[in-house]
């Protein structure tokens, strides 16, 4: 029997699909579009010969909860567990019958995937009798009825079930197949897409090697839409194309022996299913295989490496986009004429945004020529004044808090900024020097220093109404504050400590941002509990909650302390450093925590727990 299962491109069914499926405006449309979710899973059967399925009703509750988010799917959800024949049938009729043109409609399918003796597909619920499958199983044949009979235009399956293959080590198949072949009956129709677990060969696999089993291929989709790395392009969207190509390659990269597939039918466009969670880590690499392209002696990947690339630069991710943009300016000059053409096709299409807010200037422009001056490696004071610039004040009640302060002081630039909550503070080494002094700058004005990027040295020089920042000839002129004070923040930070805490910081910081996903929890504090545990670990979790959310591997010296943080407050604070582990110390869980690194001495970053009852004897 041919194999129809083929995963599609969305660039070739706009043309394919454009005749026999075009888009048509609805007038006087009675209703708004609607997002519909309907998630069928059965994980036990009366049948002997049918193995339960332990992870098919969790799995389901887990993806569910993600499609009913508002800031993520905002679908309207309808879950169906261990349903009979009966039960399921009308479920999916009653949906799909209500469905109007422009409603987005997703069905998700979780269970045994079974064919008889003629090919046709079922999918196994309680009361499957495998001796009589037309009678007792959910048929594929009464799925594609109910598909061409909907109006909705925009239908997407996920089906995670089987119908043949291989065992795996610590895997179990779900799917008991009585003959070889594909599902004949989800191949045929128009307007729908299905996203399938397995290819037609293959098992869909349940992994059992932990003490909860769960589905490899719901998993990787869940994975990817909870933590934002299903948003393969950047756009602040998961869409249909990207939800495959992500979860097939997390699938494959982990279980060679499982390869998901996608098949579209009528559809016209990519469909956006939900909205990528924003996460506090700015993204600036790209995957390896877009580097890899890029590096390739065959022009058509250089092509391909540069369209993708050209995609990121439209992203809401401004690091990212920013990343891609520059990828494509150091990428320019190529020696192949088609592969250039299509990088300055890309830059030229490239999101134009400002890269900074005051104008470059030439030393003819020079304003002021004060003693007080001082010279520091560029690099190192544009990381600086970028971090730093980030956390300072939007409260406008408290105009010091709106500036980044520089102290040049000793043999040193101090910078630092602050929102009353969270303190960051660098120290730069300078390499020359008139007199001290002190001068804040307004946070807008400290981004424009990123104009400097990539080069040697800078040499400040600061007067009584303008500041200059000079660099090889280019200068750029702003207008300052001086406050008679700026307050010492480090007093605030005790030099004894009841506990110091090293930990990875990649670990910790997927920890917080898969936690922030994953909870409904939003204005609640996250809490870092590494009380009363006999293992040295985080327990990730929020207020309220008594599910624990993630763990994360330490080393501690002092006391065992529970600290609870505003979780964006905290990714933002861990993801200002750049190195691969930080030092968390702690004075008191109810007291201002000092955030360092070995491997980045200059930087120091003072975060405020949040108070609550429950930690005061912690």
């Amino acid at each position: 029997m041919k194999n129809k299962w083929q995963r599609s491109n969305f660039s070739s069914l706009a043309t394919r699909h454009s005749k026999t499926a075009p888009t048509q405006e609805i007038p006087n449309r009675p209703r708004e579009m609607k997002k519909t979710a309907l998630l069928i899973s059965c994980g036990a059967y009366s049948d002997p010969r049918l193995q339960p399925l332990p992870s098919s009703v969790p799995d389901c509750a887990r993806f569910a909860d993600l499609l009913e988010r508002p800031n993520l799917g905002g679908f309207d959800v309808h879950v169906v567990n261990n349903a009979t024949l009966i039960t399921a049938q009308r479920k999916i009729h009653d949906i799909l019958s209500a469905a109007a043109v422009d409603d987005l409609i997703l069905v998700y399918l979780s269970s045994h995937g079974l064919k008889d003796m003629f090919g046709r597909f079922y999918l196994a619920l309680p009361e499957t009798d495998l001796s009589a499958l037309p009678a007792t199983a959910l048929s594929g044949r009464f799925i594609r009825e109910q598909i061409n009979d909907t109006s909705a235009r925009r239908l997407v399956i996920v089906l995670d079930s089987c119908f043949s293959g291989a065992f795996g080590r610590e895997l179990v198949a779900k799917s008991v197949s009585l003959s070889d072949g594909t599902p004949e009956e989800l191949t045929n129709g128009t307007g729908h897409a299905v996203l399938a677990a397995s290819s037609p060969i293959q098992y869909a696999l349940e992994d059992a090697s932990h003490k909860t089993p769960t589905s490899v291929f719901t998993r990787a989709i869940c994975d990817g839409i909870a933590t934002g790395a299903a948003d393969i392009d950047s756009d602040g969207w998961i869409s249909l194309n990207d939800l495959f190509e992500y979860t097939a390659k997390e699938v494959s990269a982990r279980y060679p022996l499982q390869t998901p597939q996608m098949s579209c039918f009528g559809l016209d466009r990519d469909i956006k299913l939900f909205r990528a969670p924003t996460t506090g880590a700015p993204n600036s690499d790209f995957d390896a295989d877009i580097e890899e392209a890029s590096r390739s002696i065959h022009s058509e990947l250089r092509i391909a490496a540069a369209t993708v690339l050209g995609k990121i630069t439209h992203s809401s991710n401004r690091d990212r986009a920013s990343s891609a943009l520059r990828k494509l300016r150091k990428l320019r000059d190529d020696y192949h004429p088609e592969v250039r053409e299509e990088i300055e096709k890309q830059i030229a299409s490239a999101p134009k945004k400002p890269r900074r807010r005051l104008p470059i200037q030439s030393l003819a422009d020079k304003k002021i020529h004060s003693s007080d001056w001082a010279e520091v490696a560029a690099e190192d004071f544009i990381k600086a004044t970028q971090f730093a610039a980030s956390f300072v004040s939007r409260d406008e009640q408290y105009e010091i808090l709106q500036f980044v302060h520089l102290l040049a002081t000793g043999n040193e630039v101090k910078i630092l900024a602050t929102d009353r909550y969270r303190i960051d503070i660098w120290r730069v080494p300078l390499l020359a020097q008139g007199d001290p002094f002190y001068v804040s700058l307004a946070a807008p004005d400290a981004f424009s220093l990123k104009a400097f990027s990539g080069k040697e040295k800078v040499r400040m020089e600061i007067g009584d109404t303008y500041a200059e920042f000079d660099c090889k000839g280019k200068l750029l002129t702003m207008r300052p504050k001086r406050y008679r004070e700026i307050p010492d923040y480090e007093k605030l930070v005790s030099r004894e400590f009841m506990a110091s805490i090293d930990i990875a910081r990649t670990p910790l910081l997927d920890a917080l941002e898969s936690s922030l996903a994953a909870t409904r929890t939003r204005n609640k504090p996250v809490i870092l509990d590494l009380s009363g545990h006999e293992r040295d670990a985080f327990n990730v979790y929020f207020e309220g909650e008594t599910r624990q959310m993630e763990s994360v591997p330490l080393g501690f010296t002092g006391s065992r302390v529970k600290l609870a943080f505003n979780p964006h407050f905290a990714v933002a604070a861990f993801s200002s450093f750049s190195t691969s582990a930080v030092r968390i110390s702690v004075m008191d869980p109810n007291k201002p925590v000092l955030i360092t690194s070995d491997d980045e001495p200059q930087h120091r970053h003072i975060l405020m727990p949040v108070r609550l009852d429950t930690l005061k004897n912690s």
